[in-house]
């Protein structure tokens, strides 16, 4: 590689790509960190920081509404249904996301059109639904056991319907429980887009990859794209807060 002095694979820390490492000029020495080239790549990063919200938000809701789903079904225990949703969540809470994303969109692809035609942000934001969505219905079906069933009994002795009682006993103090773990689960979602850039989605870490490849100043290239992911978790952890607060004075 041209203006590289040495490639290596950092020590096996990367197993997909090695990196290049220019060696420095006779007599220039480099410094550690150039705040200069930081805040000069720092907007490039926050410039894709919505290509890595939109399959965020995406998976997000699919996530939630299948977590919805599979933790009704373990609540109740319905027949046939319960057994199917508990070794869905045991597969995909038990096995690495990179090898789900890796086994659907190579692996399955082999076999499917429909996912040889799928664009690289639909296959990342399906397989990140199905793996958080096993880990949301974990904590919306503990949410739903922690609602005393004598609280369910008393309402129907007072003639409530399981409507009522699902809409004004059931709801209001699951949600609260619920609540910060479902927001951690979509902090880890945001965290885990991060892998969209190893099918060439051109996210916050596709675009330090390119810049990386560019000028080989991973320190500061990297240092931006932490910068960056603590910023937006840290909006969405206020949004957590207000969202605690609404429902504690509305409940």
């Amino acid at each position: 590689m041209a203006g590289c002095g040495r490639t290596e694979a950092l020590r096996g820390r990367d197993p997909i790509h090695s990196i290049c490492i220019p060696e420095p000029s006779a007599g220039k020495r480099r410094s550690m960190f150039d705040i200069h080239y930081f805040l000069e790549v720092l907007p490039k990063v926050f410039a894709k920081t919505p290509v890595t919200l939109e399959i965020a938000l995406i998976a997000a809701f699919f996530s939630l509404l299948l977590g919805m789903v599979i933790a009704v079904i373990a609540y109740y225990r319905l027949p046939l249904l319960y057994p199917a949703a508990r070794a869905f969540v045991s597969f995909m809470r038990g096995t690495p996301i990179v090898a789900q994303l890796y086994f659907f969109y190579f692996g399955v692809a082999v076999y499917s059109a429909l996912v040889r035609d799928m664009t690289p942000v639909t296959a990342v934001s399906l397989v990140l639904s199905l793996n958080v969505g096993a880990f949301m219905s974990e904590s919306i079906r503990a949410a739903l056991l922690s609602v005393d069933d004598g609280q369910r009994e008393a309402a129907l002795s007072l003639g409530m319907s399981n409507l009522q009682i699902v809409r004004r006993i059931i709801i209001p103090q699951a949600l609260r429980v619920a609540l910060p773990p479902l927001f951690n689960d979509f902090i880890n979602l945001i965290k885990a887009s991060s892998l969209a850039f190893m099918l060439g989605v051109p996210d916050i870490m596709g675009a330090a990859r390119t810049e990386g490849s560019r000028t080989y100043r991973y320190f500061e290239i990297y240092g931006a794209v932490m910068v960056v992911y603590w910023v937006v978790i840290t909006a969405f952890d206020f949004l957590r807060k207000l969202l605690e607060k609404r429902c504690a004075a509305a409940f």
